[in-house]
């Protein structure tokens, strides 16, 4: 067998290796796999972009050209989260489209997963969310069956 090449083969493999049941379950899970991934790539990027900011006047030696060449690497290093959450971001289209194919978001299964991790931007820090409670976190996306990072913002 060979490997997937694109994220719809591997998604497809993922799924079809899944007993048929058990599928919505798993991609709802996948979908907020990828929401953490998020998470964690807004925390780094908040971190990185607080330490460029501020914490490079603190390197004992750096100077000015050091400091310089330190930021500029930093934007480089952001760029690079930056693309990643685009990235994930495309993983979740595809897999809330995969779960909305396999059911409504009225008729599923009872889902496994009770709590989503996403970056609190006011706290700096990654907080646990209730998935039973929609708006406890404003950009947690409480709908995996019709996540879509293009839509307007309601």
């Amino acid at each position: 067998m060979s490997q997937p090449t694109t994220l719809a083969e591997g998604l497809a493999e993922y799924t079809d290796a899944i007993p048929e049941p058990d599928r919505p379950d798993a991609l709802h899970q996948l979908f907020y796999g990828f929401y953490s991934r998020i998470a964690i790539i807004d925390r780094t990027t908040h971190e990185l972009a607080h330490w460029a900011k501020h914490d490079l006047a603190d390197v004992d030696g750096a100077g000015p050209v050091l400091t310089e060449a330190m930021r500029d690497n930093a934007v480089h290093v952001g760029r690079d989260l930056f693309a990643a959450r685009m990235r994930t971001m495309s993983a979740m289209k595809a897999v809330s489209e995969r779960l909305s194919a396999l059911c409504s978001a009225d008729d599923h299964p009872p889902f496994t997963l009770r709590r989503a991790v996403a970056f609190d931007e006011a706290s700096g820090q990654l907080r646990s969310y209730d998935l039973s409670a929609p708006g406890e976190h404003p950009d947690l996306p409480y709908d995996p069956f019709t996540y879509d990072p293009s839509a307007d913002a309601a």
